[in-house]
């Protein structure tokens, strides 16, 4: 995807699949303009007015082909109506005692590959938002969009390169306590909620890989990061974070 890069371009990529519809492209035009207004982006040998056409289509089809593409467990964006979403999800996970080298020794027990962290010891709260959860097929997803610009072919976005960017940028803990948000999230408003049932997963979409025609070596999408923490997982990250495990 020719698309610019960076933090600008990632920011002006969220603010259309937050706003868009995406089983009706009526509003798509205007969304696009508007994200592309509200986060200008440039293409390199153009004037502004000249390249606005261009970065348009870019975006335009870039969002047709997230949206178009299956991404596993029998999930198409396209077909998630407004009903059965909620974009930018706010959370507040309270936390007590948690010390840093608790979680890196954690998340090594756990297989998760990060980076080192550091941090104060932490009381208090862990806040965030969700990019999206959404429901498909009687269960519930939570997704992360990623503008990371990895290359220019499938193969760039293939298991074994997103993996590596996942593990770079400590994605994995990103998700676990998204999850675990989701999780409490749930638990309160669905009534007999069941966390094997109910919830279906993770997807971090590498959005620049992800298009129908394109696939890994082992026949997956491209582009995109799929996992389903176990419930025992969730468990224990839930009494490590409230203080409950030593």
């Amino acid at each position: 995807c020719a698309f610019p890069r960076g933090a600008s371009a990632g920011e002006c990529v969220h603010h259309v699949f937050e706003h868009i519809d995406f089983a009706d492209h009526t509003g798509w035009k205007l969304a696009i303009a508007a994200a592309l207004q509200q986060h200008p982006q440039h293409l390199p040998g153009m004037r502004a007015e000249a390249s606005a056409p261009r970065l348009g289509k870019m975006l335009r089809r870039l969002v047709e082909d997230v949206l178009a593409t299956p991404l596993g467990e029998g999930v198409v964006l396209g077909q998630v109506t407004r009903q059965d979403r909620l974009s930018e999800m706010a959370f507040r996970l309270p936390a007590n005692g948690l010390k840093p080298q608790m979680l890196n020794d954690w998340l090594k027990k756990c297989g998760y590959a990060m980076p080192r962290l550091s941090f104060r010891d932490l009381d208090g709260y862990l806040q965030g938002y969700i990019d999206l959860v959404f429901r498909a097929n009687g269960r519930y997803y939570l997704l992360d969009w990623k503008s990371n610009h990895l290359g220019n072919t499938p193969e760039a976005y293939g298991s074994q390169p997103v993996a590596d960017e996942m593990a770079a940028h400590g994605y994995h803990l990103q998700y676990l306590l998204y999850t675990l948000a989701l999780r409490r999230y749930l638990a309160l408003r669905l009534p007999g909620f069941d966390y094997e049932r109910d919830f279906g997963g993770v997807f971090y979409l590498f959005v620049r890989g992800v298009r129908p025609g394109w696939k890994t070596p082992e026949g997956q999408p491209a582009g995109v990061y799929f996992h389903r923490p176990p419930e025992a997982v969730m468990e224990s990250l839930e009494a490590l974070v409230a203080g409950k495990q030593k």
